[in-house]
């Protein structure tokens, strides 16, 4: 079995891990600067600086800039981390190469409990909406591991995935049959499908709080990821506190993908491919693949959400990110359940 020196530091690695890493920030300022000019009213780099250092409250453009692209294009970044750094987390603690918040059904029941909560409570405001998704993406992993567990053959990574994208199909019909039975108003089914489109400065500030709090801790527990990653008996073996570290990462990954969804609505598939893109590049040490996770994810969103609008600003329509993310994600998705299904069977012989 192959093992991570936790002790060793190799210099010329981490030396081409920083550089990957500002690479990847400059890529990030160009991305959210790009993000402020494209769009149905296309904006000149000069316009988005006077916009957002001498506003000027009559300006049309300014009020774009400062009122929509910017929460926006912080929305993409925010949401794309969390949910590469979710997925990255879950991926090292259950050894599945095909867990992420999408596929294990998390997305999926926080979108099913956000739905719900608006027509049982419509007067909850964003905090409590927040809350709800949290709860709803518990709801949604329990069950995808429990309907998991109960299927012959056990928790194997390609019937696991195939139970989660099962159950998030079920809860996704369920919740659009409750919006349509219930007349839910426009601005929910907006929120349902929108991705960060009409996310506000509330939603920015509700949810950096979480994101903070959850990216310090996946950050802090990465040592300890890659102890449990090399699987849960010689975890313990090393003197890992196994069931705390399974507590603290599911509390993460719960924060993190709950809350994404609250802002952003079910957004698909880049807590896969952003963990896998990174391992591909860095390798599987945790302390460098969470943070590069959380930036490629961030980049991944925002690229998606830029092609979007430069894709559909010619014909005056609106394409959420999710679409985008799931038009890639979906490939990357197969490939690994192939992938996985053949090394599975190899296995056998």
């Amino acid at each position: 079995m192959a093992s991570i020196d936790l002790r060793s530091v190799d210099s010329p690695r981490w030396r081409r891990t920083a550089g990957l890493f500002l690479a990847g920030i400059a890529l990030l300022v160009a991305g959210v600067s790009a993000s402020l000019l494209v769009g149905d009213l296309p904006i000149s780099p000069h316009t988005a600086w006077e916009a957002l250092f001498g506003h000027q409250p009559e300006s049309t453009p300014h009020v774009i800039v400062r009122e929509w692209r910017l929460p926006r294009a912080i929305a993409d970044v925010l949401v794309g981390a969390s949910l590469a750094t979710a997925g990255a987390v879950m991926q090292c603690m259950t050894r599945n190469p095909l867990a992420s918040p999408s596929i294990m059904g998390l997305n999926a029941g926080a979108s099913f409990a956000t739905v719900v909560a608006m027509v049982v409570w419509p007067a909850l405001g964003r905090p409590g909406l927040m809350l709800t998704a949290i709860a709803g993406a518990t709801l949604g992993a329990a069950l995808v591991y429990g309907l998991g567990a109960l299927s012959r053959g056990g928790l194997t990574p390609v019937r696991l995935a195939l139970t989660g994208v099962a159950t998030s199909a079920v809860l996704g019909a369920i919740g659009s049959g409750v919006m349509i039975y219930a007349e839910l108003g426009q601005d929910v089914t907006l929120w349902y499908a929108r991705g960060t489109e009409n996310v506000q400065w509330m939603d920015v500030a509700l949810f950096t709080p979480l994101f903070v709090v959850g990216m310090l801790v996946a950050l802090g527990i990465g040592p300890a990821l890659n102890v449990m990653s090399l699987g849960q008996a010689t975890a313990v073996g090393l003197g890992q506190r196994t069931k705390r570290m399974q507590f603290i990462a599911s509390a993460v990954v719960l924060m993190l993908a709950g809350g994404a969804v609250a802002v952003a609505g079910p957004v698909g598939f880049v807590g896969l491919m952003a963990p896998h893109m990174v391992r591909m590049l860095m390798g599987h040490d945790q302390r460098v693949a969470i943070p590069v996770s959380a930036l490629g994810g961030a980049l991944l969103l925002l690229a998606a959400d830029i092609g979007a609008r430069l894709a559909t600003t010619p014909y005056r329509a609106a394409v959420p990110v999710g679409v985008v993310t799931s038009l890639l994600g979906v490939p990357f998705f197969l490939y690994l359940a192939c992938r996985g299904a053949g090394v599975a069977q190899g296995g056998r012989r």
